[in-house]
Parts: structure tokens; sequence; C-alpha cells
């Protein structure tokens, strides 16, 4: 288990609605006398709701559940239920048969009822009809309105299951959706054990502030009656509970007490159902039960999706093709299909999941089958044990239990497969991990659209796919990643089904005037504590966060890093060093680890700042919770590859297009200068202007225990009027580094005395050192040691052409050392011409200025000053402010207040 941060206030928002619901639960448990009532479970389902009300199910032809009758009546017997009822969609069939077999059980089915003028279906569960009135309450399905009429006049009674939840996306609903269903309905389900917390409180809230004037005002508004929908305005809304059981993993534990006065002698007259039915009409319901927010819900899609599994047949091709649907449910139905039905070729495969099923229902796998299994699969036998043994505890322990277990193989399975891969590299003479090159990625890692040509090799080519024979690669990985993948879609699936309308649950939560979801970012990053600009960057952002306690928390991947206020860390899955291009090392995370931080801190939006692992996280945040996602751009990529390899044109189009596609999936993208906003933005990138945001870093407080040391203390022999240029960055080709010797030595024709000072490690250092061999080279420098370089020595240089930003010219300004840049990207934003620093065009006209700058003492004095003036204006808190406000956060009131005392201070300071 990784180590993690919780902030109070990330904790607050999952804390709130658990205490409300819990003390809601609390209060119903008292309502009625036990010894009077009936114990239920409202809404379940087995195997006849065979007809899927998702598109993918029915494009798939798979049912909602294999689940038998028999097994759903005994669990919920098990579970202490009263009363039997089955909620298949719309049909009776399993409570018919029931009926015939002589099992007292109340008839029930759960309609899919169409809402013309919002073009939505949505479920309606009823409750103790005829077979006839079936057939015409499944005519009537097709109008809302027709069915509540009719349901109201042969008194039938209804639930609106899951209000909130739809199982479409539907731009047309609105709060006046909900308006109506206050007049068309008398009960509500608001405890469903399927569906998350958040849902839950919100429609508890909504249906508990149904007075009989909003019925009667929202009645009159939208022109209905609710006596025609057997509503009474003058009568509190009936609240229900049901597990919404698919499985038979949760049926029973979730539901509805109905108070029946004097039960047991009643009992001798009439049967159960019938009271139940009493019950359901007179509004005598008190739900109980937990909800067991995404857990469930994972729990019974990893079910779910292990029985598919074994059991999908093939849906035929024209068959997808011809159905309803979009081109990209059909693409998916076509891959999601392929990928199972491949599978079912696996036995190995197949076999865990039928032991995943067998454990779910509390079987354990043979004890034999630990002492045969593979040594390197003897970890998945044991957290199968683990939950099987565990469906003996409580359903909370249970829940616990196999989410945990579900993290724990996916991390274990990946660290197999990551191993694999390396190993499958090394020994195929690919792509080294420690020295593989942009080159290498884009060159041998194009994928051949011949998918013979993929698997088995096109007889011709033996460098496709870094050499690697890739069907012996994929039949080691064939199953620790089919395993993976549904483990990582299971999870995916469970939270993005309850999140997919996360819109309209802000809407309502926002008009409810409570429980509104907490507005917080987490912001991963690939660099955080490694020794590049970035880092800095990232760090100083990290510490204002920490200062000024912002909505917002850094995570990171670090195999030693500890954890901090607002800074969560995560151990690597697996990390390798990229020797070519310095001190960098590639680290992938635990992505269910990330995804339970960001769930449980109750973040609503995600950032990125790199293209690497991290950024495959973060889009499979934004897909599973259905957030706003945002990419801050450090990077020039396209100039980074221009400069470090000999990419020729096409293959960096490539890259170009792979970049494109990246950013195209966020809703904003943060840049650093206006030069790569206009590219962003132009027909090379094709971004939408409004979703691209000018930003800046911005500056650290001046050290000011940090002071001036003598020149003749870096450079022996030097004095207090030696010129001498500093440099701190990055010693590499792509920081324009080795213009250096042409600068200094142009220089030196009219300034012979002229130093250059070099803080900094990097791939290029020793070519420099034999390029300017009477170079000071100081490697690596703290923050105090640089600060006292800045306050002794005289001009910055900075010959990068690369850098977005260019931090380390805001550090120099800081200290009142002027710049001298390229007048281009980063630099050209920052730096004020001939006023705090200089813009150049080439190193003829940085050598000039050099000059310039040495030989007029009043020059150097103004710019000095000027460049104090100039760092002033990047402070902290406006830019953070605009920074949080572009993702649509707020900030702290005293945040503008403050910035204004810190910017006055800072101008007097300078």
């Amino acid at each position: 288990m990784s180590l993690t941060f919780e902030s109070s206030i990330n904790s607050d928002f999952r804390y709130s609605l658990q205490n409300e619901f819990s003390q809601y639960i609390q209060q119903q448990s008292q309502r009625f006398d036990r010894r009077n009532c009936l114990k239920i479970d409202f809404h379940c389902h087995d195997h006849n709701s065979d007809i899927p009300d998702e598109l993918w199910g029915r494009i798939l032809r798979l049912p909602e559940t294999w689940l038998k009758t028999k097994k759903l009546v005994k669990l919920l017997k098990a579970n202490g239920s009263d009363v039997y009822t089955v909620t298949n969609h719309n049909n009776a069939r399993s409570c018919w048969e029931l009926k015939e077999q002589g099992v007292d059980v109340l008839v029930a089915a759960e309609f899919t009822c169409f809402f013309p003028e919002y073009d939505l279906f949505i479920h309606v569960l009823t409750y103790g009809f005829s077979q006839e009135q079936e057939l015409v309450l499944n005519q009537k399905r097709q109008n809302i309105y027709e069915f509540l009429r009719y349901t109201a006049t042969h008194d039938i009674p209804v639930i609106m299951p899951h209000p909130l939840y739809f199982y479409t996306r539907n731009d047309k609903i609105d709060l006046d959706l909900f308006e109506k269903l206050a007049v068309l309905f008398t009960r509500f389900e608001v405890l469903n054990g399927q569906r998350d917390l958040w849902q839950s409180v919100l429609t508890l809230n909504w249906a508990q502030s149904l007075t009989p004037d909003k019925v009667k005002r929202y009645a009159l508004k939208h022109n209905l009656n609710p006596a025609d929908f057997g509503v009474d305005p003058n009568k509190p809304k009936v609240l229900t509970g049901g597990s919404d059981d698919h499985t038979g993993i949760f049926a029973g534990q979730c539901g509805s007490y109905l108070y029946i006065e004097n039960l047991q002698e009643r009992l001798k007259t009439a049967k159960p159902s019938e009271l139940a039915l009493e019950a359901i009409k007179a509004g005598n319901i008190a739900p109980f039960g937990q909800i067991g927010e995404n857990q469930k819900l994972n729990i019974a899609l990893l079910d779910y999706f292990s029985q598919v599994a074994t059991k999908i047949k093939d849906p035929g091709l024209f068959r997808i093709m011809l159905h309803r649907g979009s081109t990209w449910d059909k693409v998916g139905c076509f891959v999601v299909s392929n990928l199972l039905l491949e599978m079912q070729k696996h036995k190995k495969t197949m076999k865990f999941f039928s032991f995943v099923h067998d454990a779910l229902q509390g079987k354990k796998p043979n004890k034999l089958l630990k002492w045969q299994v593979n040594k390197d699969y003897k970890f998945c036998i044991s957290q199968l044990e683990k939950i099987a043994d565990s469906k003996k505890s409580s359903p909370e322990a249970f829940s616990h239990t196999v989410n945990s277990a579900i993290n724990d193989l996916f991390g274990h399975l990946n660290k197999l497969i990551a191993s694999r891969v390396e190993n499958a590299l090394k020994d195929n003479k690919g792509i080294q991990l420690d020295s593989f090159s942009t080159e290498e990625i884009t060159r041998k890692f194009e994928i051949p659209s011949q998918l013979t040509a993929l698997f088995f090799g096109d007889g011709k080519r033996q460098d496709n796919m870094s050499n690697v024979r890739v069907e012996k690669l994929l039949d080691n990985l064939s199953f620790p990643l089919l395993i993976s993948l549904v483990l990582a879609g299971s999870t995916l699936a469970s939270t993005r089904v309850l999140y997919q309308n996360r819109e309209l649950l802000n809407q309502f939560a926002e008009h409810l005037g409570k429980n509104q979801h907490s507005n917080r970012a987490l912001y991963l990053t690939d660099t955080l504590l490694d020794k590049n600009g970035v880092s800095t960057s990232l760090s100083g952002k990290l510490k204002e966060i920490q200062r000024a306690d912002l909505p917002v928390d850094f995570l990171i991947c670090d195999s030693e890093a500890e954890p901090a206020p607002h800074l969560h860390v995560v151990r690597p899955i697996s990390e390798f060093d990229v020797q070519k291009y310095g001190e960098q090392k590639i680290r992938i995370p635990d992505l269910m680890e990330v995804a339970r931080i960001f769930y449980e801190g109750g973040y609503d939006r995600i950032v990125c700042s790199t293209e690497g692992p991290m950024a495959v996280v973060s889009l499979f945040i934004q897909q599973m919770f259905n957030v706003p996602s945002y990419f801050f751009m450090h990077t020039d990529w396209i100039d980074f590859i221009k400069h470090t390899t000999d990419l020729n044109q096409h293959e960096r189009d490539r890259i170009r297009r792979w970049m494109r596609a990246l950013y195209n999936r966020y809703d904003g993208v943060f840049v650093l200068n206006s030069e790569h906003k206009d590219w962003l933005t132009g027909h090379e990138m094709e971004l939408n202007p409004e979703q691209v945001y000018l930003t800046a870093h911005h500056t650290q407080p001046r050290d000011l225990g940090s002071h001036k040391i003598p020149k003749a203390s870096i450079i022996s022999g030097a004095k207090d009027d030696t010129p001498v240029l500093f440099i701190a960055c990055r010693i590499s080709k792509e920081k324009g580094i080795l213009d250096l010797p042409e600068i200094v030595n142009q220089a030196r024709l009219k300034l012979p005395d002229l130093k250059i000072v070099v803080a900094g490690s990097g791939p290029a250092t020793e070519e420099l050192k034999q390029a300017l061999p009477d170079t000071i080279f100081l490697g690596w420098q703290t923050k105090k040691q640089l600060a006292s370089l800045y306050l002794s020595l005289d001009l910055f240089i900075f010959p990068s052409r690369f850098d977005t930003f260019g931090n380390v010219i805001l550090e120099a300004f800081v200290h009142g050392m002027p710049t001298i840049a390229y007048n281009c990207k980063g630099p050209k934003d920052i730096i004020q011409d001939n006023k705090n620093g200089f813009l150049v065009e080439d190193t003829d006209e940085m050598a000039q200025n050099i000059v310039a700058f040495f030989n007029n003492k009043s020059t150097r004095d103004n710019m000095r000053q000027n460049a104090m003036l100039r760092a002033a204006e990047y402070q902290a808190e406006p830019i953070m402010q605009q920074f949080l406000s572009d993702m649509g956060l707020v900030l702290p009131d005293f945040y503008n207040s403050e910035y204004n005392s810190q910017y006055n201070f800072q101008r007097t300071v300078a």
C-alpha cells in the first residue's frame, strides 16, 4: 500500500455524505416495530432480465445476468427476506414461474418507459399486476404519462428507482424533468445498493424537500394533474430501498421494511405478498442497508465480466454493422467481442475467470491448485481464497476485501507484465530500456495495418516492433494482460456508469443548495524531485499550494519520496533510467492506487504536466470519473526531437500527430508562451483557441539569508569588476549550450577578461568543457547556492531556443541579474529588450550586446533594478489565481488581498 496524505478538506465531502445517510437510516430503523414488519428487497434481477438497457449489451447479445431464479430466492431467504419479488426488465416471467411452483411471490417488473419530450428512457418498478395487465403495461410503456395513468387507474403501485441515474447521457435533461417526476410519482428509491452515496443523498434531500406547495406549483407549471397519476400532493413522498442486484451477491442486503399492523394475526389469513402490497400502497415503508459507493457495482461488474468472458458467443459482423448505434459503438463492440472470443482460446485465462466467479459466490479454489499453479500466479490464488473467505463476513467487510484484492491483483499482474516485457526486449536484442531514444520509438514501433504482419511478421522486415517476436511476447503476456484489462475495465466501467451524468448531479446539488461536490484538482506529474527546470517550477507551485492551502493536491510516483500536505506519493510498479537524456527516470504508477486516491480525496478534475505514463493515467481517470481534465505543457517536443535526434520531417510529423491526438483528449491545455499558444491553435495542431490557456511560472520569494560573495571565491584571480557571465541549466545540446564557445570567443575580442561560470549537469558537459577549457563548472547547485551566484555575478546568458518559458530567467531577475537570450518563445514573453535584458537573433548579436552591457555601468545598474521590478510582476498569487480560475476552481477570499500586500512589498524591495 502506498503512502498518502489525506487532508481534512479532502475527506469532508464523503464524510458528510456518509454521516447524513447513516443518520437517515438510523432514523428509519426506529420508525416501525420490527415485530410488525415484513422484510423485502424491492429491486433485484435474475436470468429473465435477458435484454439489457445498455446498447453494447444488446449489440453483443448479452443478457443482464445468468443468475437462476432458484438461486436468487435462496439468497434472499438466507439474507432474511420475508417476501420475495423479482423485478426483471419488462417482464414478470420469473414471478409467474415461482407462482406455478407454489412459491408466494409479489409479482413485479422494472418497466422501461419513454419520456417523449426528453427523448429519454426511465425505469419504473411496478408491483401487484396480473398477467393481462402486464401485456397492457408493456404497450403503455412507450409513453410514461399513459403508463402512469394506467397504473393509477388500476391501483398498481409504482416506484421511481435511482432517480438521478439514467442509462444514457442526454443533453435534453434539465431540472424541469425532476419537477415533473415530483408530480408523477409518490414513491422514490433513495437507497440503491448498486448506486453511489452521492446520488442517494441528493435523491433523499430532494424527495424530502418536495412540500405540498412545491408539488402543486410544479403541477400547475407543467399542466399536469397529480390525481391522474395517483399522487396526493398533500402527502409526503414515500422513500424505499433495494439492492438492484444482478449477480446474486448482494440480494437482500439492502431493501425495505413494510409495516403491517398486527402482522402475526394478519398472516393467519393473508399471504405475505398480499400484505406487502397493502403496505406499499399505504406508504408504510422504511429503507434499510448501506450504500457501498462504487465498490458494490465494481464487484458486480467484475463478476459479470467474468461470466461474459466464458459465455459470450460470436454476435456476428453483420449484426454489429446493422445494429442501431454510432460508429464508435459498433467499432467498440467489434473490438470487445474479438478480444473476448480470443480469450476463450486461452484455457488458463478461462479457468481464472471461473475461479473469480466462484470466489465472489464464496467458493474457494481447489487446495491442490495452489501447488500446481506457476509460482508467478500463486499470489492470484491467495487473493481468490481471501475473497471467498470474506463472503462469510459482513457485507461491508466483503466489499472492502474484494476491492482491496482487485487492487492487489492488478498491481501484482502489472509488475509481472513489466518484468516480462523488459526481459523480452533484452532477450530479443530490441530496445534497451536504459538507452531508448525517440528515433527508435518512432521508427521501430510503427504498427503495421495488416494484422497478420503485426502478429506473425511478413517474412521480410525484421525490425517491426523493435525486433521482438510479437507472437511469443503476446503468448507470454496473454494471461496477466487479459486479466489486468478485465480488472481495470470493471473498475472503470463501474465508476463511469455512476458518473456518466456528473454535470447533471452538479446542477442538481447546486439547485438543492447542499451536497455540492468538493471542487478540487489532483495534479499528476512524472517529475517533481528530479534535477531539471520543470521540477523546480513544479516544486514552486506545490510550495504555494501548501502555503495558501489551495484546492489542488499533487500526486507523484516515486520509490523514496514521502507524502506531505497536498502531496500524495505512490510507489512505482516499475521504473527504468533514460540515460541518454540525463538523470531521468521513467516510473510506471499503480493505476488502481491513483484512482483510489482520486475517489477518496473528493477530487472533481485532473491535471497532468508530463506526456509520460502519468498522461495515460490522467486519461483513464478522465474517462472513469467523467471529470474535466487539463494538460500543462512544459516542453516543446517538436523542437526537442529536432535538436536531439536525426528524425526527418516526415517522422517529426508523426510525433506531431501523436501529440495532437493526445492534447485533443483534454478539456484544456496550459502553455507558457504566446508562440506556443499560436502553434497549438494553428493549422498544425488545430486545438480550440478557447481551450488553450496562457499561463506562467511564478517567482519564488528571495532568500534573504543568501548574500553576495567575492568573485574570487568562484574564479581564481577574479576581481570585483571582472566581467562574468553565468548560466544555470541542464547541459545538453537542445539547450543551445554549444553556442557558448562561439559567443564567448567573439565577446572576448573586446572583453579579454570575460569569464563564464556554468552551474548544472547533463550529457554535453564533457563536450562543453573541451570547447571552453577555462570555464568554471560548478555542477548541480542548491537553491541557496544559486541565489548567491545570481547576487554575485553579472549577466545571465540563456542560449536556448528550445525552452517554453525559462524559469531560470525569473530566478535571475529576482536577485537583480539581467538576462540575455534569443528572441524566441518563453524568453521574449519575459525579457523586456534593453530594459532588463537583451533579446537577440543570433550569436553575433549576442556577443555584441554582452560587450555593450559590460562597457556601460549605468546600463548595468538600471537593468538590475528593472530585473527586480519585472520579477515582481510574476508573483504567485495572480498567476495561481488565473490558473485555478481557468480550471473552474475558486480561490480563498484572502488570496487577493494577500497578493496586493506582497506585490507592494516586492516593489519596495526592488
